[in-house]
């Protein structure tokens, strides 16, 4: 299976050489995590990156960073924080780890977590998504993580820095690159799929191929991805990159070019989306919600219609 000129690129100018020295500092302004994160806080200052955060944690609820809390060590990498005190302890939060709080209770309050017991996670990023299942959901049995291979490196680095022997046990890696030529799928069945923040950084055949052979065999599917593309320019951005930027422009399934700061092309966008991101005509969406902090993207379950076999 072929990846997209993007992260071609991405993985040998920033993660070529993944290793304990990459692992310590990968997620500071401006290094390899601007690639795998939501925002690079490097802009001049952090100010209005850490204020931004700071007014979203100051909406959530206790519930929300005693969760937050139950993840354990959530600084590898030295990410940018603000402290928040909730019941009288203070908790250093990062951006990473607040988007994972939200989207376990995203899934918790939709579908319960009780009987999700096999995860298949297409594109993990450096892995906060399983780091938060496999700590505050006990029914998880298996957690299997689908990306290239220079990512499976780090996110393999990260969890074992983070998870115990028995939450370890529970992860399968396996290398997008390679699952194509295989007659069976080395992952399986899967309760739950998830994809967040990548399928749009994929080619529509690899996606096709996702959503025909995991996505659209398992109970739920969860997607939490950009609605449509915007221009760099929009944005105070500039690409130096022009084959980058075209290859930009014709990934994903959601490629409209919208205005990301408009209401209405929002709206119109999601509708969209969430019928784009279907993985088949098997599956209905139960639930759905614009992100508070970036409303161009958005979080969508989608259920298997009941009486439907895998």
């Amino acid at each position: 299976m072929e990846s997209s000129q993007l992260w071609n690129h991405l993985s040998q100018e920033l993660f070529n050489n993944v290793g304990d020295d990459f692992l310590s500092n990968f997620r500071e302004p401006g290094k390899a995590n601007n690639r795998l994160a939501a925002w690079d806080p490097f802009d001049g200052t952090m100010r209005f990156f850490k204020f931004l955060l700071f007014n979203q944690c100051k909406a959530k609820p206790d519930e929300f960073f005693d969760n937050y809390q139950r993840l354990g060590n959530t600084l590898i990498g030295n990410p940018v924080t603000i402290r928040v005190v909730r019941r009288g302890m203070p908790i250093d939060v990062n951006l990473d780890h607040f988007f994972s709080i939200e989207e376990f209770s995203f899934l918790a309050k939709n579908i319960g977590l009780a009987d999700v017991r096999h995860v298949i996670e297409i594109g993990a990023g450096f892995g906060r998504t399983a780091h938060a299942l496999l700590k505050l959901s006990n029914a998880v049995e298996t957690y299997t993580i689908i990306d290239l291979p220079n990512v499976l490196k780090l996110s393999s680095l990260y969890l074992k820095a983070v998870l115990n022997e028995r939450e370890l046990a529970k992860l399968k890696f396996v290398d997008a690159l390679g699952l194509a030529d295989n007659k069976e799928l080395p992952c399986g069945t899967a309760d739950l799929v998830i994809n967040i923040d990548s399928y749009q950084e994929m080619k529509p055949e690899v996606i096709d191929f996702y959503m025909d052979n995991i996505a659209g065999n398992a109970r739920f599917f969860y997607s939490k991805n950009a609605i449509g593309k915007y221009r760099p320019e929009t944005i105070g951005l500039q690409s130096s990159l022009e084959a980058e930027k075209n290859d930009i422009f014709q990934l994903g399934r959601s490629r409209e070019i919208i205005d990301i700061f408009c209401n209405a092309e929002l709206e119109a966008a999601r509708i969209r989306h969430m019928d784009a991101y279907r993985p088949s005509a098997l599956f209905r969406v139960i639930a759905e919600a614009p992100l508070d902090v970036f409303p161009y993207y958005h979080n969508t379950l989608y259920a298997r219609n009941r009486g439907q076999a895998t």
